[in-house]
């Protein structure tokens, strides 16, 4: 038994010195690749990609960039994703961890966000968006990608239309199919997926986003504006 137990500790050992002895040539790779893959030109409909310093830690399991540029494309389209326009973050690290789930801690100095805003039509205790609506596509997509994540966000400066609002810590996951719990500076806000859209709650307020259908069919004949 104790020479098992060698030969396995003998074979982990080797292993973990071919990690650390390659672990500079596998990061250039995986740096080399994720460049490549973010200055493909994907088409009219995708996002535009521009990165500075962009570079990945095999070891350490991170990425880090000096400036990461994010532009959306410009849609007539009242989709909710098109309310966004542009994400920029600055000096960012992000690092990546294997426990129970996959854990993803982003450290900024500075994340910039530029989008339309919403118009909030109120309907009892509601505010119902009068120009974008959502799709439960988005939704399910998310969750398929991320429902085993965590997301941890945490910039010293986040930059709304050019407002600076300071110090803030996101983060978000999955409670299950249906729900999003998202906490914000610890506050939790709960995004729950509904026939009729998408359904956004505070401890203060009531949000919701209509879906395709019933913003097309009843946004104009069944809510009144403020």
């Amino acid at each position: 038994m104790k020479k098992i137990l060698v030969i396995v500790i003998f074979i982990i050992s080797c292993l973990l010195f071919l990690i650390i002895v390659y672990a500079g040539d596998v990061s250039e790779k995986l740096t080399y690749n994720l460049n490549r893959n973010l200055d493909v030109d994907w088409g009219e409909d995708h996002p535009k990609f521009t990165q500075k310093n962009m570079k990945v830690d095999f070891l350490d399991l991170s990425v880090k960039w000096d400036m990461f540029n994010i532009v959306f494309t410009k849609s007539q389209s009242a989709l909710i994703l098109n309310s966004i326009t542009k994400i920029q973050s600055n000096k960012c690290i992000t690092n990546i961890s294997f426990l129970l789930n996959i854990q993803i801690e982003m450290k900024c100095d500075e994340i910039r966000i530029d989008y339309k805003s919403t118009n909030w039509v109120k309907n009892g205790e509601t505010n119902i968006s009068s120009n974008f609506f959502f799709e439960r596509r988005v939704f399910d997509d998310l969750y398929d990608k991320q429902s085993n994540f965590v997301v941890n966000i945490d910039t010293t400066n986040l930059v709304i239309n050019k407002i600076n609002l300071g110090h803030h810590v996101i983060e978000y996951s999955f409670v299950d199919k249906g729900n999003m719990e998202l906490m914000i500076d610890g506050e939790v806000v709960i995004l729950t997926k509904k026939h009729e859209g998408l359904n956004i709650q505070t401890v203060d307020f009531n949000y919701f986003y209509l879906n395709r259908n019933f913003f097309n069919n009843t946004i104009k004949r069944e809510i009144t504006d403020v």
